[in-house]
């Protein structure tokens, strides 16, 4: 019995294989004989893809002073429960450099660099030292010549020192020291015993090649002043990124308050269409027709909720960026002021360019840490030479008996006559490794940065370009953003007039109905693209002085320097701006 089955099975499974084996064979013969047969020169040649052709940004679509429906809107309060809080792009700007903890924490980056320049300088700083020893001394005699007779060696001695020390620019070090003493001994060779000492020396030593020169020992020196203006104009790139950061948080809350009034402007549209149909009910209005309807409006209602708190978001990302007090405040709603340029703004390829080599923080960072570079190769070529040094000291000294220490300081500069001393020391280092891996591990960071300088110079001029065709591309796509909510205006009048005059128990009429209410999504739809498409247009202006480099400049940000509780503060200032609006009618002549 299990012999038969495993026969059976066996059966089976070569009949499969057959079958998978015959489908491949005849798969490989049709493949086989369509590829002999075909060829590829007798191919009807592709048409060639063409990009459709880009739109003229001279011709403005946009009528001049075009204000969107949803406009006067945005301006207005929307929440009842809260207190309209009128805001805009300037204000908020002055609030930022004003309160922004981010932009404290910039401000102070290159107050914390500066102090390495005075902790440099401080190694040319006069130093005061002293020094002091009791020596108690008892020790066995080995040899009559040490006490004299005594069979052990007693020396009381109290030597103490004090001056000033000084390293120059030039690499020298000067030393001034007085030295006083007195000494007590059971040393019959001691004359006088007890006796008091008193000695003041000069000493400088000045390196003639290695450490030598004013360029070398203020090295330290110009390294963290040029630091010091790396950190400024790394303070200027943060602080117009953080500007640039205040402003799309402005334009997002004016995109996310139109958005909002245009859910709302489409909900009412499904709302009429209701109520219409509510007041159709005993006539023609079709049941099927109010569910859609009423699920048209749940749907949108949802929407309505969700943008309502992106509104919301938005005025807190705006709270958080800016830290003003004034816009601290509960059931606060923020209401924009001004609204997004329409305005074709004409740019300059070659002209953005030029800005951004002459103003872009970053190339300076660059430039300025290739000029580090290069002292520090100075540095290590200075390091790679010996050690030759001049030596010179001069002292005189006085010495009285009975410890009298005042008389023998008196002696110094009565009898003393002056000694000095001339020598020179040298040192060199066989082979050197050291130095030499500093040298040329210098060298390679020269090389390196170079080659940064490239590379962030060609990032640059990318930024540049791209920023520039984006302003371009902005305007154009706000104007074809225009004609598409024009066009989708039309449609939906056009269905909703037809719509109206169908009779409800027409078998298209839901049909109609249907269309409207997609003609309506697709009109918000449209309606949104070109507050989006605006909004974009007036970011690409500012982005395109972020990255020429003029941001600050452009909003006239200047900087003061004060201190406030014992600590230096770098304030940054901008001028109000005066609204058009604001100023008084000039009078007629």
């Amino acid at each position: 019995m299990n012999t038969t089955i495993l026969l059976f099975a066996l059966r089976r499974r070569t009949r499969k294989l057959a079958g998978s084996l015959l489908a491949l064979s005849l798969g490989i013969g049709i493949f086989s004989s369509a590829h002999a047969q075909t060829n590829p020169a007798e191919l009807p040649a592709r048409p060639k893809a063409e990009l459709p052709a880009r739109p003229k940004t001279e011709v403005d679509i946009v009528p001049k002073g075009f204000v969107p429906w949803w406009q006067p809107f945005v301006f207005d309060s929307l929440r009842s429960e809260d207190k309209p809080l009128s805001i805009d792009l300037d204000g908020l700007i002055v609030g930022a450099i004003d309160n922004s903890h981010q932009i404290r924490v910039f401000t102070d980056i290159p107050l914390i660099r500066e102090t390495a320049i005075q902790e440099a300088w401080g190694e040319f700083n006069w130093r005061a030292f002293m020094n002091n020893r009791w020596i108690d001394t008892s020790d066995p005699v080995g040899s009559t010549l040490t006490t004299g007779g005594p069979d052990r060696y007693r020396n009381n001695q109290w030597i103490g020192d004090a001056g000033v020390r000084r390293k120059n620019t030039a690499g020298g070090r000067v030393e001034l020291k007085q030295m006083l003493g007195f000494q007590d001994t059971n040393s019959l060779f001691f004359v006088p015993n007890p006796q008091g000492a008193s000695r003041i020396s000069l000493s400088y030593t000045q390196p003639l090649l290695n450490g030598a020169g004013r360029i070398y020992n203020t090295s330290l020196v110009v390294l963290a002043e040029i630091d010091t203006s790396v950190a400024g104009d790394e303070m200027s790139r943060q602080l117009q990124s953080h500007l640039l950061e205040v402003t799309r948080a402005y334009w997002t809350l004016y995109r996310e308050r139109a958005v909002l009034i245009q859910r709302l402007g489409l909900y009412e549209d499904a709302k009429k269409i209701g109520d219409d149909l509510d007041n159709r009910k005993d006539v023609d209005a079709a049941q099927n027709q109010m569910i859609r309807t009423r699920a048209a409006l749940a749907e949108r209602r949802s929407e309505i909720i969700r943008q309502d708190t992106a509104v919301k978001n938005a005025e807190s990302r705006l709270k958080s960026l800016v830290n003003d007090p004034k816009l601290d405040l509960a059931h606060a709603e923020f209401v924009p002021h001004y609204a997004p340029s329409r305005e074709r703004i004409p740019v300059s390829m070659a002209d953005s360019k030029a800005s951004a080599i002459a103003l872009r923080p970053e190339l300076q960072q660059t430039m300025k840490q290739i000029r580090a570079a290069s002292v520090r190769v100075n540095m290590a070529e200075n390091e790679w030479l010996p050690v030759l040094n001049l030596v010179l000291e001069t002292y005189v000294a006085g010495l009285q008996g009975n410890t009298s220490i005042g008389d023998a300081w008196t002696d110094q500069f009565s009898r003393g006559e002056p000694s000095y001393t001339v020598g020179i020391q040298y040192e060199r280092v066989i082979c050197n490794s050291a130095a030499k891996a500093r040298l040329r591990r210098r060298e390679l960071e020269v090389r390196q940065l170079r080659s940064q300088f490239e590379s962030a110079m060609a990032t640059l001029m990318l930024e540049v370009e791209v920023s520039v065709r984006e302003v371009e591309t902005a305007y154009a796509e706000m104007q074809a953003k225009y004609r598409a909510m024009e066009a989708s205006k039309a449609e939906v009048e056009y269905l909703v007039d037809r719509w109206r005059l169908l009779p409800g128990e027409n078998q298209s009429a839901p049909l109609y109905l249907d269309n409207v209410l997609q003609a309506q999504v697709r009109r918000n739809f449209a309606d949104t693209a070109f507050a989006d498409a605006e909004v974009t247009y007036n970011l690409a202006l500012l982005n395109l002085k972020r990255s020429e480099g003029t941001l600050l400049q452009a909003e006239q940000i200047t900087q003061a320097r004060f201190c406030q509780q014992g600590l230096p503060v770098i304030h940054l200032d901008r001028p109000a701006k005066v609204d058009p609006e604001d100023l008084p009618p000039a009078k007629p002549e």
